[in-house]
């Protein structure tokens, strides 16, 4: 997935404060009235006041925009949504912008319409990091989400799933003029739109342009002409007249069918199984956890605090997106929390120290090829560092201003308290079946049903994760705890260096953690607390003043994968995925694949290694998206480099899986 530099918008401003584009030598919107150009050219010729208003329950609305600019679209599509749609719908707005706009212009263009100064303001207050890629936005406690692809539409149009609960309602054709930005108008995006279109999906746009007319009918668009806007002859507009099908680029990674049913069982009760239990209830469904111990957060889940920082490669690289999305979802779920008090933490700021020259030089060029923003990382001098940490550090660092720490055991509990949810402990999951439509679920003395079944056991329970085929691999970690008396000064905000140290509750804290495999003994070592202490004063040489033999700590076990990415999203059933695929040849063509078939309603999260609390809260909501039918929540090679199938899939399509035959 290559994600270029992103291009911050080059403006420039007229006396009456209408934004003009470098890049493009064109206006932004009308200079007659560009509120009233969006009223015309979209809102009326896409009939969205009459279809919000008929919007039936449960119901949602996608609407898709080439060209985000100053948001004016969104704005007035927002307005128009809380006067005409129903309290109970959802309204979802994806929006492409190649060159997006620094906040400073964003704000200054939104000073010219105070009529959507309540719009505006919000558009504002959860604008996205200025990162290549997707972002998802929700607004309005929910009833708006906002995603938007900062890149190239042709690039990220492809990365749009086209399901059935993903189709285009509507699509505001914007951008600049197709002679300024002949790029855009081509006939891959029409091809795009088709895809992602219904039988009922509208268009509109301000231009008429002959090619753009043939282009979008070519497509399978009828394309009607009206009266233009201001100083425009005409536009244009309609609807997707001929559906054609499109097959799926990689169907053994096709999303499952959708469940109507609302009960889950999720197996689990660290920070995987709670996330996706605490989503799965936020979205009505009834959920029971069966957890084997008799708490919850046993073990990585169960440290005195955890570091939420995003991933920074040299290239912006596939994990690096990954987790930016999965930090992003972290932060929609805890900042919350933490401003009413509901969990223990600080997400103010996070520093990464620059202590080995591997990561200092790729930070470095990731500063050069990615152009990370000053909202997201700051380079700190070796002084602003040790201001930021609160006392002496070996080097230099970064600066994450959303970053931070978290105790995970508190994130746990408020997951586990929604009243949707029921935790039965002490429940050792021995068998699961298929039965009547649904799961079978046995412990013990004790059978559980549910329409779902979530497994989110980690790294430990071997037998469960073999069976579901999950390339697991438990290593262990020892952290190490310290006393407020065991520090000659505190720490003022969690930081990384070749582990982590981090502040706690009364002046706490904890510093780690080992990397131990194949290591599976669960007491705590002096040589492990010896690693620990000795990695901490490397980086803060004046920080502690302890022996090994006088500290606390606790084992625990992270689950990792082979490629260091979690495993997330629906089971595959074994017997079609080695009929359709493993005992086919590999180098046939892609559509003549049949798309894959799972076990109904049995899903994973796993393998969320030392990063969890950045990919737990993504992995409940893809997994929630899949139940529901819903909008995917990342682009489609996000979703597929994390599916439960990967491993198999890519040794079959490298030639690489050997199939057994009868002798064998």
């Amino acid at each position: 997935m290559h994600t270029p530099k992103l291009s911050i918008a080059q403006v420039e401003w007229t006396e009456e404060n209408v934004p003009f584009s470098e890049q493009f030598d064109d206006f932004y919107f009308s200079t007659d009235d560009g509120l009233q150009e969006v009223e015309y050219v979209f809102l009326r010729h896409n009939f969205l006041e009459q279809r919000f208003s008929e919007l039936k329950p449960n119901g949602w609305f996608r609407i898709a925009e080439t060209g985000f600019g100053s948001g004016l679209n969104f704005l007035s599509v927002a307005k128009l949504w809380f006067e005409t749609a129903p309290d109970y719908a959802q309204l979802h707005f994806i929006s492409f912008e190649k060159y997006p706009l620094s906040f400073a212009d964003l704000e200054r263009a939104h000073q010219s319409y105070s009529s959507l100064d309540g719009w505006s303001k919000e558009l504002r207050e959860n604008y996205p990091l200025l990162l290549p890629g997707w972002h998802d936005v929700w607004l309005f406690d929910g009833r708006i989400r906002l995603t938007l692809w900062f890149g190239d539409v042709l690039a990220g149009l492809p990365e749009f799933d086209a399901s059935e609960g993903s189709k285009v309602d509507a699509w505001l054709l914007d951008g600049f003029t197709p002679a300024k930005n002949p790029k855009m108008w081509q006939p891959s995006l029409y091809q795009q739109m088709a895809r992602l279109s219904h039988s009922e999906t509208t268009f509109a746009t301000f231009t008429a342009a002959g090619d753009v007319r043939r282009g979008l009918q070519k497509a399978g668009f009828e394309v009607d002409k009206d009266v233009g806007f201001g100083k425009k002859r005409e536009m244009c507009f309609g609807r997707l007249a001929q559906q054609r099908p499109f097959s799926s680029k990689a169907p053994w990674f096709s999303r499952p069918e959708p469940l109507t049913t609302v009960h889950a069982i999720v197996v689990g009760a660290g920070l995987a199984g709670a996330s996706v239990a605490y989503k799965l209830a936020e979205a009505g469904w009834k959920v029971t956890v069966l957890e084997e111990q008799a708490q919850p957060a046993t073990q990585a889940s169960g440290n005195w605090a955890g570091a939420v920082h995003p991933l920074v490669t040299a290239d912006w690289n596939l994990r690096s997106q990954w987790y930016l999305q999965g930090f992003e979802a972290t932060l929609r779920t805890l900042l919350p929390w933490l401003h009413n008090g509901e969990i223990t933490g600080d997400l103010t700021g996070l520093v990464q120290l620059a202590v080995t020259e591997v990561g200092t030089k790729r930070v470095e060029e990731a500063f050069e090829r990615v152009g990370l923003p000053s909202e997201f990382v700051e380079q700190l001098t070796l002084a602003q560092t040790q201001e930021k940490v609160g006392g002496p550090v070996s080097v230099p660092g970064l600066f994450f201003p959303q970053g931070g720490w978290v105790n995970p055991p508190s994130v746990v509990r408020r997951c586990l308290q929604h009243p949707n949810i029921e935790v039965c402990y002490e429940q050792a999951v021995e068998d699961f079946q298929q039965e009547d439509g649904g799961w079978k679920v046995t412990t013990g003395d004790k059978v559980y049903r549910g329409e779902s079944l979530v497994v989110a056991t980690g790294s430990l329970n071997s037998r469960l994760n073999e069976r579901l085929g999950l390339p697991i691999r438990p290593v262990k970690g020892q952290v190490t705890h310290l006393e407020a008396d065991q520090q000659n000064w505190s720490l003022q905000c969690a930081l990384t260096h070749e582990g982590y140290s981090a502040p706690g509750e009364a002046g706490k804290a904890v510093t780690g953690a080992t990397f131990e495999a194949p290591d599976m003994s669960e007491e705590l070592s002096q040589e492990g607390h010896q690693a620990n202490l000795k990695q901490a004063a490397k980086a803060l040489p004046d920080w502690l003043d302890v022996g090994a033999e006088e500290v606390g700590g606790r084992i625990a076990f992270r689950p990792t994968t082979p490629d260091h990415l979690p495993i997330i999203g629906p089971v595959a059933d074994p017997q079609w995925l080695q009929q359709a695929y493993l005992s086919q040849s590999h180098t046939h063509a892609v559509y003549r694949y049949p798309v894959q078939k799972y076990l109904t309603g049995l899903f994973v999260s796993n393998g969320h290694g030392p990063r969890g609390l950045m990919s737990v809260f993504l992995a409940a909501e893809s997994i929630v998206a899949d139940l529901q039918g819903k909008p995917l929540v990342q682009p489609l090679s996000l979703y597929q480099a994390s599916h439960p199938a990967r491993f198999v899939i890519r040794r079959w399509r490298s030639g690489h899986y050997h199939v057994k035959t009868t002798s064998e």
